[in-house]
């Protein structure tokens, strides 16, 4: 699927989501939430469709210009001068004469523009291209994260579910064995110390709930404040999860797809790219421009126009009226500008050695946190068969431990050991299960594969 065809997706997507009200929402449905609701989503989204009408701001200064002007004025003018004659005697004589218009004047001028050189906006719409994907490649990043994000906030609820659960369990059976300590007591089967330790694994198994239900009350907060609606109930993780290796098992491979496919990365060499054609866009205004110029221009003069003296007067029509066509070729060049072009130039020149860095560091983030996030996958993969082993051992070491409390082989204190050993192995395994999906999740958004595809089949995993 093309980016652009990937984002119309996305957007018709969360414009027509409805969020179901009855039903637990899985992670599918949580990432259709963010996506409606996240304001960095919308702030990326409307950040690459404005980065999209570079193109045509940039070609339209290589088009046809075209202008049209039009004006209409009245005007009304009075004068009079004093002028001095000799006459017959050699007397001088002075006399006022006085002139009058009034006048009304249209036209129009059409101009039409068109650049036969300018390299500085030939170098802007190649550089428009380059900021339209960086743009894009941008959007990519974020909806990469908003994926991301998202799955951690979902697996860290049901985390924080499964906790909870254990330790209610485990307080359940803490307060059990509290009463069965404390009635052996009472008949003198049992030291005071074991009804004591039965108390205090009780105390500490009930502060553990109340903290367990602030750590779940605190995980949906975060994940509410991600998707605008309350969270009532997700969809678990089924318990035969499949630990597959990443696909293709190959660390090389991976480092290819990241150096090559990350958006992050994309967008920060094409940061670097359009830098270092601002230099020359930049060095560009120094250089001389070529526009072709054709105009055409009316003006119509209408009114009267009167003059007078002692011995004459004279009131005439004052009527114009003509045509103006013009074709030429205007040539501009800026030869000295107090330095100030150079000045520009050099400073895109630094600008472009910021950028050229910025991606060389994405390059070696992107590279180490590959590595370390391929590793990550078969670490966790082991993690969980490990821990599901510590599960299912503790779970028979404690059935075992209660026997032997039983027959007088155990403690109350070996008792209470085994079960806190049990609580401890299934935190750690259900954290595992997660920590598991999350590297999955991670490795592919370094890849720039983490797509809404992964989190469809990522989905399949939940209880339906």
């Amino acid at each position: 699927m093309r980016p652009k065809h990937l984002i119309l997706t996305l957007i018709l997507a969360s414009a027509t989501f409805v969020a179901p009200k009855s039903q637990a929402f899985d992670l599918w449905t949580v990432y259709q939430l963010a996506l409606h609701n996240d304001p960095q989503y919308r702030q990326a989204l409307a950040t690459a469709r404005a980065s999209e009408e570079a193109r045509p701001q940039a070609l339209a200064a290589l088009l046809p210009q075209v202008s049209l002007t039009g004006s209409i004025n009245q005007a009304n003018n009075d004068s009079s001068s004093v002028q001095t004659f000799t006459t017959i005697g050699n007397k001088f004589q002075t006399f006022t004469g006085t002139s009058a218009s009034n006048t009304r004047t249209r036209g129009y001028t059409a101009q039409l523009t068109e650049t036969l050189f300018n390299w500085g906006s030939w170098l802007s719409l190649h550089q428009s291209d380059e900021t339209g994907a960086e743009a894009l490649a941008t959007l990519n990043s974020t909806i990469q994260g908003i994926l991301l994000t998202v799955s951690q906030d979902y697996f860290n609820v049901l985390y924080a579910e499964d906790v909870l659960a254990a330790q209610r369990a485990a307080k359940a059976a803490f307060a059990r064995q509290l009463a069965l300590a404390q009635e052996q007591y009472k008949v003198g089967l049992s030291a005071i110390t074991a009804a004591e330790q039965a108390r205090a694994s009780y105390d500490s198994a009930a502060a553990g709930v109340i903290a367990d239900e602030l750590a779940l009350t605190q995980a949906k907060q975060t994940l509410e404040a991600l998707i605008g609606v309350p969270v009532v109930r997700l969809r678990p993780l089924t318990p035969d999860l499949p630990l597959a290796h990443p696909n293709p098992d190959n660390l090389d491979t991976w480092l290819h797809q990241a150096l090559s496919q990350n958006p992050a990365l994309i967008a920060a060499r094409l940061a670097a790219r359009i830098s270092r054609e601002n230099i020359g866009i930049q060095r560009a205004a120094g250089y001389p421009s070529l526009n072709l110029v054709l105009s055409h221009g009316y003006n119509d003069v209408s009114g009267t126009a009167s003059q007078s003296s002692p011995n004459s007067s004279l009131a005439v029509p004052a009527i114009s009226a003509g045509n103006t066509n013009l074709i030429g070729l205007d040539l501009s060049w800026p030869i000295y500008s107090g330095g100030l072009i150079a000045s520009r130039a050099r400073q895109a020149r630094y600008q472009y050695q910021a950028t050229a860095a910025t991606a060389v560091l994405t390059e070696r983030t992107v590279t180490s946190d590959t590595r370390t996030d391929f590793l990550s996958v078969l670490s966790e993969i082991a993690q969980v068969r490990a821990f599901k082993e510590s599960v299912r051992s503790n779970r028979t070491a404690l059935k075992a431990t209660e026997a032997g409390y039983k027959v007088g082989t155990q403690t109350m204190v070996d008792v209470l050991t085994a079960r806190q050993n049990l609580l401890t192995a299934e935190e750690s395994y259900a954290q595992s299960r997660y920590n598991y999906l999350i590297a999955i999740l991670t490795l592919d958004d370094d890849a720039g594969t983490l797509t809404p595809d992964v989190i469809h089949s990522i989905n399949q995993y939940l209880l339906h």
